[in-house]
C-alpha cells in the first residue's frame, strides 16, 4: 500500500511539474533551427520568428545550421528537449525528400517530431544561366541531349529539394545532368548568375528576382498552372509535359514529446498570423498557395506527399543515395 501511495505521489509531482512547465511557458529565449541559411527558408524564419515573439512576449532568435542537405540541423532539432524552447523551420527536402531519397537517415522524419504548420506547395521553376542557347524549355531538353551530362545544375545539397526536382526533369526528359551540390539554395544562384553552373531547379522565392532582372532565364514551373510571381512563365503542364511536376513548402516543427499545450499555444499564434500583410506578401512572392495546414492536416498531407514521392522515384528509376 505504501508503495503504491509513493508511486501515486511520484505521478502527482510530475503531472504537476509538466502543468506548472507549460503555464509557465515562455521564461526565456526560444531559438528556431534553420538547416538552410541565407535562401528563402531563412526569410522565412526570421518571419515566424517576429510572430512567436509578438504573440509570446518572449524574444525570438534563429540559429542557422547548416550542412549534409539540411540533415545536420534537423538531427539537433530532433536531440533539442522537448520543452518548446526549441523548434525547426525546414523545408521539404528534409522531412519528405531525404527519408525517401537517402537509405539512412539521423533522424526520423515522422516519430522525431511534432508538425505545427506548413506551407502551401510551391512548384520549383527551371532556369538557366543566359549563356545557354535556348528560349525555351523544348529547346533546353534538345540542347541538354545533344549535350549528355555537360549541362550542370546546381542545389541547396545532395538529396535536397532542389536536387531531387533535377533528378525529376532529367528522368521525364530523358536527359543526362551533372549535378553540383552547394550547402544553401543561395550559393547555387550566385554561381548560376556567374556561370559556373548552367541552371538550377529553384524556388520561385529564390529565382524570381533574378528572372525579371534578366540574369537568367526562367524556361518553365514544374507545376499544373503559372504562378502570379512569375506570369510570364509557363506551366509544364501547358507545354505539354504534366508529369513533370515537382513542389516544395515550408514547415514549422517541435521535436517530439513537446507538452500538447505549448504545440496549442503556438499554433494559435500562427494561424492568423499568416492573415498578417508580410505574410501575404511572403506568399505571393514564393507562388506558395496562402493556405497553410497546421497540426494534424500536416502530418496527415507530410506522409500522403512522402509516399507519392516513393513511388515517382521508383518509376523514374532514381537511385538512392547512400
Amino acid at each position: 500500500m505504501r508503495r503504491l501511495s509513493m508511486v501515486f505521489s511520484l505521478a502527482c509531482i510530475s503531472l504537476f511539474s509538466f502543468v506548472a512547465t507549460a503555464q509557465d511557458f515562455p521564461n526565456k529565449t526560444i531559438r528556431i533551427i534553420n538547416p538552410f541559411p541565407g535562401g528563402p527558408t531563412d526569410s522565412f524564419a526570421r518571419l515566424i520568428a517576429t510572430k512567436l515573439q509578438s504573440g509570446f512576449k518572449q524574444a525570438v532568435i534563429v540559429e542557422a545550421k547548416a550542412g549534409a542537405g539540411g540533415t545536420i540541423g534537423v538531427a539537433a532539432a530532433a536531440k533539442s528537449a522537448p520543452d518548446g524552447y526549441t523548434l525547426l523551420i525546414t523545408s521539404a527536402s528534409t522531412q519528405i525528400v531525404q527519408p525517401v531519397v537517402r537509405k539512412s537517415m539521423p533522424y526520423d522524419a515522422e516519430k522525431d517530431f511534432i508538425p505545427i504548420m506548413a506551407t502551401g506547395g510551391s512548384a520549383s521553376v527551371v532556369v538557366v544561366h543566359p549563356s545557354v542557347p535556348v528560349k525555351n524549355l523544348r529547346e533546353f531538353i534538345d540542347y541538354a541531349r545533344a549535350n549528355p551530362e555537360l549541362v550542370s545544375y546546381g542545389s541547396s545539397g545532395t538529396g535536397t529539394a532542389l536536387h531531387l526536382a533535377g533528378e525529376v526533369f532529367a528522368s521525364i526528359a530523358g536527359v543526362k545532368l551533372q549535378h553540383i551540390p552547394y550547402k544553401t539554395a543561395a550559393q547555387s544562384m550566385t554561381d548560376l548568375l556567374g556561370g559556373q553552373v548552367k541552371a538550377m531547379f529553384d524556388s520561385p522565392n529564390n529565382s524570381s528576382p533574378q528572372i525579371k532582372n534578366g540574369k537568367v532565364k526562367g524556361l518553365a514551373v514544374m507545376g499544373p498552372e503559372r504562378l502570379s510571381v512569375l506570369p510570364d512563365v509557363p506551366s509544364t503542364t501547358e507545354l505539354g509535359m504534366p508529369t513533370m511536376r515537382f513542389t516544395n513548402w515550408l514547415g514549422v516543427y517541435a521535436p517530439a514529446g513537446t507538452p500538447p499545450e505549448i504545440i496549442d499555444r503556438t499554433i494559435k499564434i500562427l494561424r492568423p498570423a499568416m492573415n498578417d500583410l508580410d505574410m501575404k506578401e511572403y506568399f505571393e512572392r514564393s507562388g506558395m498557395p496562402p493556405s497553410p495546414l497546421f497540426g494534424q492536416d500536416m502530418a496527415v498531407a507530410s506522409r500522403n506527399q512522402r509516399n507519392e514521392l516513393a513511388e515517382v522515384i521508383k518509376r523514374a528509376g532514381i537511385p538512392l543515395i547512400d
